[in-house]
């Protein structure tokens, strides 16, 4: 179905569509569905969902990364279809199923999550099967590397680039401040970021919030590092693993945290920050 473009100047840190709940009907679309996006030979699959009069019939409301990935103008027409499940919910099952994944596997379930063709339920799948049946050695390595190749990276000017990471999980157990503190007075740089909450009941990120912002653009951390040596932000902020993020939202509302994914999670982290571990 052929339909106009309208922008909201919205930026939902993914891509993300919305649909006239009648053109929604008329396409058999409803809310949370997958539909392939076209402009020539350019597509993106994309979750959306539907509203009443805020966009009119045969229309397509569009986020600004999915405006971006299809450089997209006011005057472009869209071809909008309903999507077909990626391949990649075959290889969540297999993991399901306790088989062991490939390399390529793991890139395409990354990349399709990243890409946002895998919808929550979807995820959560792919959280619990890594929870219940574990990765063995080989596919976390796998993992970690599919996850670093879907973020931003930060580069410093420095000998060595320090992190820290805690398991968590331990009502007020706050040592990532003091630390930070005590080597960045001594001389590290240390980019530090963190997660938010996911089995207990706040997040290193969250608990800095009460007291300080943590939402920085990656110009501002290294504003901050040039003037302090260090920073103590919100990973979600900067788009370093976008796929953990998304990934930590879902944990969160399952309350559980497997333990592939928190491998992955740390060293993605530490490794786009070319940092040292101790």
């Amino acid at each position: 179905m052929q339909l106009k473009i309208k922008f909201l100047k919205w930026s939902a840190g993914i891509p993300v569509a919305m649909l006239n709940e009648k053109t929604a009907e008329k396409m058999g679309v409803r809310i949370l569905d997958r539909i392939l996006i076209k402009k020539g030979s350019k597509e993106t699959i994309t979750i959306v969902d539907t509203i009443g009069n805020l966009v009119k019939e045969n229309e397509i409301a569009v986020s600004s990364e999915i405006k971006e990935i299809l450089d997209l103008n006011s005057r472009d027409k869209l071809e909008v279809s309903i999507a077909q499940p990626p391949r990649s919910m075959s290889f969540i099952k297999d993991k399901l199923n306790n088989k062991t994944l490939s390399k390529n596997q793991i890139n395409e379930i990354i990349h399709d999550l990243a890409n946002n063709s895998l919808s929550e339920s979807e995820i959560a799948m792919f959280i619990s099967a890594t929870y219940k049946n574990g990765m063995n050695f080989q596919e976390t390595i796998f993992l970690i590397k599919a996850f670093l190749a879907t973020g931003h990276k930060l580069k410093f000017n420095s000998k060595f680039v320090a992190d820290k990471h805690s398991i968590g999980g331990i009502a007020g157990n706050r040592t990532t401040p003091i630390v930070v503190s005590i080597c960045a007075a001594a001389g590290l740089v240390f980019p530090k970021s963190s997660s938010r909450a996911i089995t207990s009941a706040a997040g290193t990120s969250d608990v800095i919030e009460t007291i300080a912002k943590v939402d920085f653009s990656v110009n501002e951390i290294k504003r901050i590092i040039k003037k302090t040596n260090a920073c103590l932000v919100w990973g979600g902020a900067i788009g370093m693993v976008p796929v953990d993020e998304k990934i930590i939202k879902i944990e969160k509302q399952l309350v559980i945290d497997s333990e592939p994914l928190l491998l992955s999670s740390i060293m993605s982290k530490n490794s786009q920050s070319e940092a040292i571990i101790f």
